[in-house]
């Protein structure tokens, strides 16, 4: 692959991640129950909220929980935080192979800086 198509698909990487709008990296937990014992001894089950853990920091994770009527669209963030790091994780690899390719030692060549802007 040429610095040019490398180049263009890292402008194109940008402009998909700039489409995306808000997203949310984290991790829904929907399929839980709750358990409790009733006075004659039996057992009831009942579905618990939906819960949603994130990143709070290094080596931090919070938790809330998410509405039954908000679980739609707390999912279609996490799907739009899910693409967007699969597309900065390429725009990343795509940087590396960038900075590690011989440059052209043409005088009249353009500088790299000048052809990303």
């Amino acid at each position: 692959m040429t610095e040019h198509e490398m180049i263009t698909e890292m402008r194109g990487i940008l402009a998909e991640v700039r489409a995306i709008g808000p997203c949310l990296e984290g991790n829904l937990l929907k399929n839980k129950s709750n358990k409790y014992v009733k006075k004659d001894g039996s057992v009831s089950v009942y579905a618990a909220p939906a819960v949603l853990q994130y990143r709070a920091g290094p080596r931090k994770r919070k938790s809330r929980r998410i509405p039954a009527g908000r679980v739609a669209d707390v999912e279609r963030l996490l799907d739009a935080g899910r693409r967007y790091k699969r597309l900065m994780a390429r725009y990343a690899a795509l940087a590396a192979e960038l900075a590690h390719s011989p440059r052209a030692s043409a005088p009249d060549s353009m500088p790299l800086k000048h052809q990303l802007s």
